[in-house]
């Protein structure tokens, strides 16, 4: 009785572990994502269809974004 036990509570901590660090760390990403650079436009972090890899763009207009390395343009709207 004692092993079943602690074999659950284990197992609870662990699953507590995983799902409970997946919430903080999508609450990090979504802050650090969008950071506002000057008044014209903000500079986000989105995959760039180009450059094949994470890349960050400059707002041109609302919701239309700008690739900073390659200069293509996502349209969000």
């Amino acid at each position: 009785m004692m092993v079943e036990l602690l074999t659950g509570v284990l197992v609870t901590s662990f699953a507590f572990c995983l799902f409970g660090s997946q919430q903080n760390k999508d609450d990090l990403e979504t802050d650090d994502k969008i950071e506002i650079v000057e008044i014209t436009g903000r500079h986000v972090t989105l995959s760039c269809q180009t450059c094949r890899k994470l890349k960050r763009h400059r707002e041109v207009e609302s919701n239309l974004f700008e690739c900073t390395k390659c200069r293509r343009h996502i349209d969000l709207r």
